[in-house]
């Protein structure tokens, strides 16, 4: 077991992002859904014992990497720990691409506990005298993707400094992780942002309360969240002549909103589509040399009514991107709280799809005294949204993975859909005049319009049986929900989160029936659901 954390130091509030992880790790315990893996290919005469002490001044400088995250008092916090040398955990492997890769994979979906940790893991695989692979692997709520870039760089100048025996000449730390989250706590309570929550509650208002996919072919026997991906590539020609032809402003990351939305749109059938698009969070300039999860999530709407062409498509991205980048302060936490989307188990509120487009990807090649570095490009194998499209960009090129939720689609569905955002793009590219209705969309041909969508309707209506509770267990969670809720529950049909609820609150009402003897579906109680229909599900 790799260690890298000792005694409680510091327990202080969990930022926004962080409590939303835990709620969802509550869902989904003992997966590697929320892990994020690092992977460099070192060539040369590597000191092992210098790496080790590298990665354990990164855990001194960086306390969010000796924190933990523990329920305590009925909230969330973050516990910092002292820091402890290092673990790094070596092991040899065959020399093949495959069997790499494969043990990479291993360590990447080993289960974190978010209250025990510790949240950062290292391993040293060696694959032949002169070649070796560092492997880290952390948990979401300690790191992103903007992180890895800063762990690499500050590895790189602890190793050459440990090595050369000298001091490493990296910037002081101006604040922690955790001085951010209660920043960013005082931002919310104290109102600064109400005018961006403004915004986002007209800018929602009458959002379609779900991306209605027809249901496909599944993959065999997939567990939870397993993912079936399918490489996806725009040359930066392409790139470059879409927006040449664009209105002004246009991005890459805009073009590749458009050619996905296009295309749910014409897999759907709905002209109205919001897409979670992740941002940086760093705003500060003091947050940019730091490791934590400020990464931030916006649920960008675009209109794709009356059949528009490239032109107007790209002026609606456009327009829909730069009001959510404006008003990208509230966290996603705070948004879903304020607006209370309408909830179903198993689907996540306001989006249920997701463009992540990285500016700011690893270096290609790294230099550290008597070595080569190269960063292993590591496929996507968990999927949160039910469609997700994870590109990097670089000189205007994008390139990455589409990927679809294989307990829903197949391998088949998502090398179309693969298939379909790229034959968007390059019939746009020949004749940007062609109307949504007119681009050719392979996963859309292929599927029956009237086929079941993937996701069905909420809660069960009332059927008219007594609003009395009839069971000791329905007893039990009147009690609960009024005090957790701070008011009398005296039906059993009222739905949890129109009395005020949210998902902080029903974990506690998890936690506090399990002390009780009652176990209750965590991702039921995170839908919409009322008394009768959570006592029903306990058997």
């Amino acid at each position: 077991m790799t260690t890298t954390v000792g005694e409680d130091l510091y327990v202080l509030p969990a930022s926004y992002g962080q409590e939303r992880l835990w709620l969802l790790e509550q869902i989904s315990p003992e997966t590697a859904l929320y892990n994020v893996p690092l992977a460099v290919r070192l060539r040369g005469r590597l000191d092992a014992p210098a790496l080790a002490e590298a990665v354990s001044g990164l855990v001194r400088r960086h306390e969010v990497l000796r924190t933990v995250l523990q329920m305590r008092d009925g909230e969330v916090t973050q516990v910092v720990r002292e820091a402890l040398p290092f673990d790094l955990v070596a092991e040899s492997v065959d020399g093949s691409e495959e069997a790499v890769l494969a043990r990479i994979g291993e360590l990447a979906a080993l289960p974190f506990d978010l209250a025990e940790g510790p949240l950062l893991r290292g391993h040293l695989l060696a694959v032949a005298e002169d070649e070796h692979v560092l492997v880290l692997v952390a948990h979401h709520t300690v790191t992103d993707g903007w992180s890895l870039g800063v762990m690499l760089a500050e590895i790189a100048a602890l190793y050459a400094a440990v090595v050369g025996g000298s001091d490493a000449e990296l910037p002081e730390i101006p604040v922690q992780y955790a001085d951010y989250a209660l920043w960013q706590r005082e931002q919310v309570d104290g109102g600064s942002l109400s005018g961006q929550v403004d915004y986002w509650r007209e800018r929602l208002r009458g959002a379609p309360r779900a991306l209605a996919l027809p249901a496909g072919p599944r993959a065999a026997d997939a567990p939870p969240h397993a993912s079936v991906t399918a490489p996806l590539r725009v040359p930066a020609m392409a790139v470059r002549h879409l927006r040449a032809i664009a209105p002004g402003g246009v991005t890459p990351t805009m073009v590749a909103m458009a050619a996905h939305t296009a295309v749910l749109a014409r897999w759907s059938g709905q002209d109205d589509v919001v897409v979670a698009s992740p941002v940086a969070g760093r705003g500060e300039p003091e947050l940019e040399g730091m490791v934590g999860f400020f990464v931030n999530t916006l649920p960008v709407r675009v209109d794709l009514s009356d059949d528009p062409s490239l032109t107007t498509l790209m002026e609606r991205v456009r327009d829909s991107s730069f009001g959510a980048y404006d008003n990208a302060d509230v966290p996603f936490e705070v948004l879903v709280g304020e607006l209370r989307p309408e909830r179903a188990a198993g689907r996540l509120p306001l989006a249920q799809t997701m463009l992540a487009v990285n500016n700011t990807p690893l270096p290609e090649d790294l230099s550290l005294p008597g070595l080569t570095g190269e960063p292993v490009r590591l496929a996507q194998s968990t999927a949160v949204f039910d469609v997700t499209v994870d590109l990097v960009e670089g000189g205007d090129a994008l390139s990455g993975t589409v990927g679809l939720r294989a307990d829903r689609f197949d391998q088949e569905t998502a090398d179309l859909l693969a298939e379909s955002i790229g034959s968007v793009l390059r019939t746009w590219a020949a004749a940007p005049d062609t109307p949504l209705s007119a681009l050719p969309c392979p996963v859309a041909e292929r599927d029956d319009p009237a086929a079941a969508p993937v996701h069905e309707a909420g809660p069960e209506e009332s059927d008219g049986e007594d609003t009395l509770p009839a069971t000791p267990t329905e007893h039990l969670l009147l009690e609960l929900w009024g005090e957790e809720l701070g008011t009398p529950v005296t039906s059993v049909r009222d739905e949890f989160y129109a009395l005020g609820g949210d998902s902080m609150r029903a974990v506690r009402i998890v936690m506090r029936a399990r002390d009780k003897g009652v176990e209750l579906p965590v991702d039921m109680v995170l839908g919409e659901h009322t008394v009768r229909q959570l006592a029903s599900a306990t058997g």
